[in-house]
C-alpha cells in the first residue's frame, strides 16, 4: 500500500511539475514574441526650412539626410531647466564632431517660431530645432513603442545606421558626451 502511494505521489507531482513547466514556457513564449513590427512615417520640418523624412520601426530609425551619422533625436523644451543645461553640450558636440554627429531636437512645449528663433539666436544653438506644434503622431508613436510618458528632455542616441543605442528620459547626472561615448561603447 505504501508502494502505491508513493508511485500515485510521485505521478502527481510529475503532472504538476509538467503542467508548470508548460505554463512556464508559453509565459516565455508569449515574452519573447516581438511586438508586431510597426513601421511609421514622419517628417520633421526645422525651423530653417529643412525637412527630415524618417521611418521609424523595430528599434531603429532612419533619417533621410543623416546616413552615416550619429543623431541624438531629441525632445526638449525651452522651458525645462534639465534642457537648457543640456544645449551648451549639444552645441560643444555638434562643433567637435560636424561631419559624424548631429541633433535633431523637437520643442514640445509649444512656443511659438518667433520665440524659438529668438532662444536660437540667444543661446548660438547650432543644430537643427524642430517645432512640436504638429508633432503629436511622433510623440505618440514614442508613448506606443517605447513607454514613453512625456516626460523631457528626452534623448534617443542613434548608431550611424540608425539603431536605437540609448533611450534616456529625464535629467541625468552625466554629460551627453559620456552618454555618446557608453552608446558607442555599447555597439
Amino acid at each position: 500500500m505504501n508502494r502505491y502511494i508513493t508511485v500515485l505521489i510521485s505521478i502527481i507531482g510529475a503532472l504538476i511539475l509538467a503542467i508548470g513547466v508548460l505554463f512556464y514556457t508559453k509565459v516565455i513564449e508569449i515574452k519573447r514574441i516581438p511586438s508586431a513590427l510597426v513601421v511609421s512615417n514622419f517628417k520633421l520640418n526645422t525651423l530653417d526650412g529643412k525637412t527630415f523624412k524618417i521611418e521609424a520601426g523595430n528599434r531603429k530609425f532612419k533619417i533621410e539626410g543623416m546616413e552615416g551619422k550619429i543623431v541624438f533625436l531629441k525632445v526638449f523644451g525651452w522651458d525645462c531647466e534639465f534642457c537648457k543645461k543640456e544645449i551648451p553640450q549639444l552645441i560643444k558636440l555638434k562643433k567637435s564632431l560636424p561631419d559624424t554627429f548631429d541633433v535633431i531636437a523637437i520643442e514640445a512645449q509649444k512656443h511659438t517660431k518667433e520665440e524659438s528663433l529668438k532662444y536660437i539666436q540667444e543661446y548660438g544653438i547650432n543644430y537643427n530645432i524642430v517645432s512640436g506644434n504638429n508633432e503629436k503622431s511622433f510623440y505618440s508613436y514614442l508613448q506606443k513603442q517605447y513607454g514613453w510618458t512625456g516626460v523631457i528632455p528626452l534623448t534617443i542616441v542613434l548608431s550611424k545606421e540608425g539603431y536605437v543605442l540609448a533611450f534616456e528620459r529625464g535629467s541625468k547626472s552625466y554629460s551627453l558626451s559620456e552618454l555618446l561615448k557608453a552608446s558607442l561603447l555599447k555597439r
